[in-house]
């Protein structure tokens, strides 16, 4: 019943018009680092940073495992945004769960659930690397089956509906072993191959990738020059007999399992050569074996296993924090910075810009974005430009700081409005190095003249008041002084005064100073032309002027 339904989940798929991919970037167009390794638990990454992004190296890879068992979204988030800090481009296999001694084959009701989990992840770089499960030519790792028309019909159901969640899925096939045996628990990859094509002749097609498991056989321990099936250029003969069954040669090659088997740095085998060879070998096939144009990374297993059945592929020594000469030879290698393209967003969450401003004013204001990308922000790469039709000497923006993806960052505009009364049109908008990206904020504000006070003041036990020694200071809804000028009264009030640095319409807090007097307030909002204050009389109680009133005006009253 269930192979009933496959082919005729297939027929419909067959008659379905395909959907161009447009949103995955071809991973090699700008600098990329192919140096990577294959990890099996979240500790791993610091160490597989210090290995693959070294000697000049930036962003290498990491293959590692999500079983369907696992779908913790924010365990794995978690460790997306490890890998967002330390430049590590992740290559995620699939896996179902381990049932007796096999792995249990993919199940296509569970497929929506896959896509749901990996959609909603934020996502490292744009290109979403994923392997779609694990050498399905063993029958094993296909739930004691071998069954190529079915894991064709397993990848045309998860490359559909992946791409119809989102084309930034890089979709790569199960790596195969391509030094197993027709027998009754394998099958040679190239009688897999051929199978699944003669089940469906778009299958290969679907791959915007190669992977493949390049291991030098024979019994892991191969020279690193040997070619052919089950050598370190394996991929080289997939590729090679692929192309009939419509593989694209050009695709781009990710090689996410190699390397030799050892015994404490020994490479195993009949010639069990010296405890160097190792690093020699390793150093040979990433400088001169590894190297064709359209190879993207090659992530050898593993780099912790302590135990069995793997330890000995480790390049970690076993419950140790120590490391084999190989993984220290390959950390000195000089590799490349890679530049992947990561998506660059944000969204405006704040601004407190207002409509009009005074002339001849200075002014701070604040602006927050939230990162809603994928990059994390930093401020020799990234800026807040400001565009339109003010004088560019007279504004500036504050630098970002380090803003992750979820996290807000806050920019502080300082500037001075010319003497000219006009309209000003802005622009903000954060960039990388050149480039424009996320929501643009476009304020218009005027610029008038000065709105004005008239400040009337009384004294207490005083009729009429003419002093030249008052000051106004005026504070801001945060409580912070924004100017501070001295002010004349006659007959018991002041001339218009002119007030710069301010907001127009905005409520203030002002303050009225005299000596020995104690100080006066008001709130008020400031009018666009003209605002009248009536302060409370001033009481003359601060005879040692600290604008309080204390014991020590008494005791300051005593002296005299």
């Amino acid at each position: 019943m269930f192979k009933v339904k496959g082919l005729l989940i297939i027929f419909n798929l067959l008659f379905l018009a395909a959907r161009p991919v447009l949103a995955i970037v071809n991973p090699l167009a700008a600098a990329n680092n192919r140096f990577g390794i294959h990890i099996l638990e979240p500790d791993d990454l610091l160490p597989a940073a210090n290995l693959v992004n070294t000697q000049g190296g930036d962003w290498g890879y990491v293959t590692l495992i999500i079983r369907q068992n696992d779908r913790n979204l924010e365990k794995w988030q978690t460790v997306f945004d490890q890998l967002r800090r330390l430049h590590l481009i992740p290559i995620v296999r699939l896996a179902t769960v381990a049932e007796k001694n096999y792995w249990i084959k993919p199940d296509l009701q569970d497929i929506g659930v896959w896509v749901d989990f990996l959609n909603a992840l934020n996502w490292v770089i744009k290109n979403r690397y994923l392997i779609l499960f694990n050498e399905p030519n063993h029958a094993l790792e296909w739930e004691n089956q071998l069954d190529p028309s079915e894991y064709a019909a397993i990848v045309k159901q998860f490359q559909q509906q992946l791409k119809s969640a989102s084309a930034d899925f890089f979709i790569l096939p199960a790596g195969f072993d391509t030094a197993a045996p027709n027998s009754a628990v394998s099958m040679s990859a190239v009688n897999y191959w051929r199978k699944m094509y003669q089940a469906d002749p778009t299958i290969f097609t679907l791959f915007d990738g190669w992977n493949s498991h390049s291991y030098p056989n024979p019994d892991f321990s191969g020279s690193p020059s040997a070619t052919g099936f089950g050598s370190l250029q394996s991929y080289l003969a997939e590729f090679n007999y692929l192309k009939s069954f419509g593989l694209r040669p050009d695709l781009p090659i990710f090689i996410s399992e190699t390397g030799w088997t050892h015994k404490d740095g020994h490479i195993l085998g009949t010639s069990d050569p010296d405890s160097g060879a190792l690093s020699d070998f390793y150093a040979q096939a990433f400088t001169q074996i590894w190297i064709q144009p359209n190879l993207v990374a090659v992530t050898p297993f593993i780099l912790n296993y302590p135990d069995n059945p793997f330890s000995q592929f480790s390049w970690q020594i076993p419950h140790s924090q120590e490391f084999y000469p190989h993984y220290y030879r390959v950390a000195s290698l000089v590799k490349t910075a890679g530049q992947p393209t990561q998506i660059h967003a944000s969204q405006l969450v704040k601004a407190d810009i207002p409509q009009s401003l005074v002339d001849s004013s200075r002014y701070q204001f604040k602006l927050q974005f939230k990162n809603t990308g994928q990059s994390i922000w930093n401020p020799a790469d990234f800026s807040l430009a400001v565009s339109g039709n003010f004088p560019p000497d007279l504004i500036k923006a504050s630098s970002v700081s380090a803003t992750e993806p979820g996290q807000t960052a806050e920019f502080t505009l300082s500037l001075i409005t010319p003497p000219i009364h006009n309209s000003y049109l802005f622009g903000f908008q954060l960039v990388f190095k050149d480039g424009p990206f996320g929501e643009k904020f476009a304020p218009e504000v005027v610029v008038v003249p000065p709105p004005t006070l008239i400040a009337k003041v009384k004294l207490l036990f005083k009729k009429s008041v003419s002093a030249a020694d008052l000051k106004l200071l005026v504070y801001d809804a945060d409580n912070q002084l924004v100017t501070k000028l001295p002010l004349a009264i006659a007959s018991g009030q002041s001339q218009p005064t002119p007030l710069y640095n301010l907001i127009p319409n905005q409520i203030y807090r002002f303050v009225i100073l005299k000596p020995f007097y104690l100080p006066r307030q008001s709130i008020a909002r400031l009018n666009s032309d003209q605002t009248e204050i009536i302060f409370k009389p001033l009481l003359p109680f601060d005879l040692n002027k600290d604008q309080r009133l204390s014991l020590a005006d008494f005791f300051f009253w005593l002296k005299f």
